[in-house]
């Protein structure tokens, strides 16, 4: 009896998990390389077009001139809505909102159906809330419902107040300068 065989009968399946582990290494080491080599090939990839979409950020900073500390200030003013002060600034940040809302509308254009899908998902959202918000009321369990809300409104109320930032910004920079 040889020493491999003295083992296998100390721990019965140790040599089933042996193999099970040589299994699973030889799918990682050889499965995973041409799972990546399949999906890589697959048509999607030559569908996507890098630079399809002009880069606001590098065009707005080029066509007014800016310095690294004020397309920071610009940046901040575009997506939170602030007013500046400086009207250099002013027209690079409406120049700029204005820009994303014109490429909000296009993405929104192209994308008509899905956003009708996403219009039909969340009405089905909404009768399922109604009816988890009549039977929470039936049967005076409102912990779980007033959850829900809570996160729900957590995710929801600064999405939307971030989707406003860029027309909060050229309503507070369109005009002159604040006087100081």
């Amino acid at each position: 009896m040889g020493w491999a065989t003295a083992r296998a009968r100390a721990r019965p399946g140790s040599l089933a998990r042996v193999t099970a582990a040589w299994i699973a290494l030889g799918l990682i080491a050889v499965g995973l390389p041409l799972l990546a080599w399949w999906v890589g090939g697959r048509a999607f990839w030559r569908r996507l077009r890098p630079g399809a979409e002009p880069d606001t950020y590098r065009a707005v900073v080029r066509r007014h001139g800016l310095r690294p500390a004020e397309a920071a200030q610009v940046e901040g003013a575009v997506t939170w809505g602030r007013e500046l002060a400086d009207p250099r600034l002013r027209a690079a940040v409406v120049d700029w909102a204005q820009e994303l809302q014109r490429l909000a509308e296009e993405r929104r254009e192209r994308w008509a159906a899905r956003r009708l899908l996403v219009v039909l998902v969340l009405l089905a959202y909404a009768g399922l809330l109604g009816g988890a918000v009549l039977r929470s009321a039936v049967r005076g369990e409102w912990g779980p419902l007033l959850s829900g809300a809570f996160w729900a409104l957590v995710w929801v109320l600064p999405g939307a107040w971030l989707a406003g930032g860029p027309r909060r910004a050229i309503e507070r920079n369109s005009g002159p300068p604040p006087e100081s």
